[in-house]
């Protein structure tokens, strides 16, 4: 056992890693639309001005429309891709410490994230059983009443909220043409992004306390 416990603590401490770099790029990539969506806004006040600018070129100009946002979509696809595989095995991980039971089994901790509105809930009570079993060696068989970290809660809100800000941007990036819309849709996407990078830090956060917790997991396999 304690073997067997030490390769899947290593398997998912690399899992996490690759996680945490990822998240690092999404917000490597936000804090760079930043700039560039700064440098929009002054392009569209200039034209708001008076200068000569059509909104033809002001739409040609915009991030949402360059690299920027491909290399964002590459690297938020790529990020949830490793960040459901570390899930999966970090939570797999807990049937082998404490009490060996789950709320949850390790597939319907993945695949709830792909269920509209169900994933808002249960997603996120995913999330807290993993990081309060993980913190307690799962030595109980109920978690549901303990309240959830304060750091878990903060990144889900954060989140959350920058998921409704995206999908309020992507609408209204629709049918922005004029002037005055693509500066409103620069300004909701400059605090998109804004909300993105506290939403990576607090992400990363997350992943590294709750595989801090795990590592845990060995020393009391060996000493077993």
């Amino acid at each position: 056992m304690p073997d067997d416990l030490s390769s899947v603590r290593r398997a998912e401490q690399t899992g996490a890693r690759c996680t945490t770099y990822l998240l690092f790029a999404c917000l490597a990539l936000d804090a760079v639309a930043i700039v560039a969506g700064v440098s929009q806004r002054s392009l569209l006040a200039r034209a708001m001005a008076g200068a000569q600018l059509v909104p033809s070129e002001a739409a040609a100009s915009a991030p949402r429309h360059g690299p920027i946002g491909m290399l964002q979509l590459v690297a938020f696809a790529g990020t949830g891709i490793v960040w459901l595989v570390w899930l999966h095995r970090a939570y797999g991980n807990l049937t082998l410490v404490g009490s060996k039971r789950l709320r949850f089994n390790p597939g319907w901790a993945i695949g709830c994230w792909f269920i509209p509105f169900v994933n808002i809930v249960r997603a996120y009570q995913i999330m807290k059983d993993l990081w309060l079993r993980s913190e307690s060696m799962n030595d109980r068989h109920a978690y549901d009443s303990l309240p959830a970290p304060a750091l878990l809660s903060t990144w889900w809100g954060v989140s959350l909220t920058w998921g409704a800000l995206a999908l309020v941007l992507t609408l209204l990036a629709r049918d922005a043409y004029s002037l005055e819309q693509l500066t409103n849709v620069t300004d909701l996407g400059l605090l998109v992004h804004a909300v993105g990078v506290v939403a990576a830090m607090l992400a990363m956060m997350v992943v590294r306390e709750i595989d801090r917790h795990q590592q845990r997991f060995r020393l009391i396999g060996v000493a077993a």
